[in-house]
């Protein structure tokens, strides 16, 4: 018997520039769900009408964009905790007819900053705007211990002085709410570890509008701009051309975009399905400056990078330096797999031991194969189901890090992670019988090999770029 379709809906205006219904709709298709993503546009005085009608028509869920994520709030009738704390809300759950709200966005920023390797903590942070997104992303960096400075238009400051008012105080000075001005975004600036645009300047179709003028952006600044639409915006452009760190809303889009998703359906969202999915509606990556200062030929690289080997071969650490090197999105599948099943690993060994653990891996490494220009760091035992290795070589130069079993022991032996596969990690005969096991497989999949025992992590990059550029040059 075919159940009956569920509606999710975006709600907001603009919405002609979402890319929550292509996003989605792929997430429903890959989970077989007979579910169907629609974008409404809004304005203010309709908002009230529409949630009425939302109620009338039985919609599973929503999504809350601009201007509506705090004026939504009284028409709801109820509120999670956090929702309720921040005091705006991005994502809807219809519960038997009761409408909850729930904010996905802080989770999601905080996993862009996550993904890109920073820890807000102790950082001076400035947020441009006072509008929903900026509460949520205030409230996150402000439980992170990050120091605030709020700036908004003069007009609308009493927005700003009302939302630092409502932060948890961590950090070591007070959160500050400054009027937008030349004079106070130079003097914040001028200390910040971090910028943040939380307003719409820079959107499609106003691409050159940006609030920031280049001279105030150092190299050792991290910019993110939750404009996504275009991927590369002019403050995202000024802000590389600077030198600085810099991520895009697409980031923020998805992870908020998963966390809705798992609100909806109770599944693990693919997350790796619903951003290749975003990025293709988008036309592909942004360029990424930081390929401007990586050595020769590494911006010719092929699309995505694969790296194979035993544990303790140094993947991910040697996967983060490429990732920075090539200005690729590094990839951990040991996190996908995580992040799917909702629990570490060794939680799903325990729970549906390594068959269970391989079920959820092969819908991982499905999500991920269908990204671009990334460094996927994939887990040690990868290679043993063929259709994980031919998924990879599908999009992906397969680089397997030989390293000698007496270091990987050395290495195994000085870190506290729990390997389910090992009864006994410190057992030498057991890890060489493993490797001997493996070994094979890494070899028969590898598109090139890199011993990198005795070589640093960075010089292990080093030769991964210069065989790369070998392998993908034309005969």
């Amino acid at each position: 018997m075919k159940t009956m379709q569920q509606i999710c809906a975006l709600l907001g205006n603009p919405v002609e520039h979402s890319l929550s219904p292509v996003m989605h709709n792929s997430a429903f298709r890959d989970k077989g769900l007979n579910y169907t993503y629609l974008a409404f546009k809004v304005s203010r005085n309709q908002l009230k009408t529409a949630i009425e009608g939302v109620r009338a028509l039985g919609f599973k869920g929503l999504n809350i964009t601009i201007p509506h994520k705090v004026s939504v709030i009284p028409m709801l009738d109820e509120l999670d905790p956090l929702s309720q704390r921040i005091g705006a809300v991005n994502t809807v759950l219809n519960i038997n007819g009761k409408l909850k709200g729930y904010n996905t966005d802080a989770a999601g920023f905080m996993r862009a900053l996550e993904d890109k390797g920073i820890d807000p903590s102790g950082k001076n942070t400035v947020i441009l705007g006072a509008g929903g997104a900026a509460m949520a992303v205030a409230y996150a960096l402000a439980e992170a211990g990050a120091a605030i400075t709020v700036l908004n238009r003069l007009a609308r400051l009493n927005e700003a002085v009302r939302l630092t008012g409502n932060l948890p105080s961590r950090a070591s000075s007070p959160a500050r709410a400054l009027a937008l001005n030349p004079e106070n975004l130079a003097g914040s600036l001028e200390t910040a570890d971090i910028l943040v645009n939380a307003t719409s300047a820079g959107m499609h179709p106003n691409i050159e509008e940006n609030l920031v003028p280049q001279g105030l952006i150092r190299p050792d600044m991290t910019v993110f701009d939750l404009v996504y639409n275009p991927l590369q915006t002019r403050l995202m452009s000024e802000a590389a051309s600077s030198g600085a760190r810099t991520i895009n809303g697409l980031e923020m889009l998805v992870w908020q975009g998963a966390l809705a998703f798992e609100l909806w359906t109770g599944l693990a969202a693919p997350v790796g399905v619903m951003r290749s999915q975003a990025l293709k509606a988008l036309g592909g990556e942004p360029e990424n400056p930081v390929r401007r200062r990586v050595p020769s030929g590494a911006a010719a690289l092929p699309g995505s990078i694969a790296l194979i080997g035993f544990m303790g071969s140094g993947k991910t650490t040697v996967g983060k330096i490429l990732a920075e090197k090539t200005g690729k999105r590094l990839v951990e599948l040991d996190k996908v797999v995580e992040i799917n099943a909702g629990a570490s690993i060794p939680e799903i060994f325990a729970r549906k031991g390594e068959t269970g653990f391989r079920e959820i891996e092969i819908d991982s490494v499905k999500e991920i194969a269908s990204g671009r220009n990334q460094v996927i760091s994939c887990g040690g035992g990868t290679v043993l189901n063929k259709i994980n290795m031919d998924r990879l070589k599908e999009s992906a130069v397969v680089c397997y890090l030989e390293v000698s079993p007496e270091v990987i022991m050395s290495r195994m032996q000085s870190q506290d992670a729990v390997k389910p596969v090992l009864a006994d990690p410190a057992d030498r005969e057991e890890v060489a019988r493993l490797i001997r096991f493996r070994e094979p497989f890494y070899r028969a999949y590898a598109d090139i090999v890199v011993n990198s025992t005795g070589l640093s992590a960075e010089d292990t990059a080093g030769q991964i770029i210069e065989r790369l550029a070998t392998h993908a040059r034309p005969d």
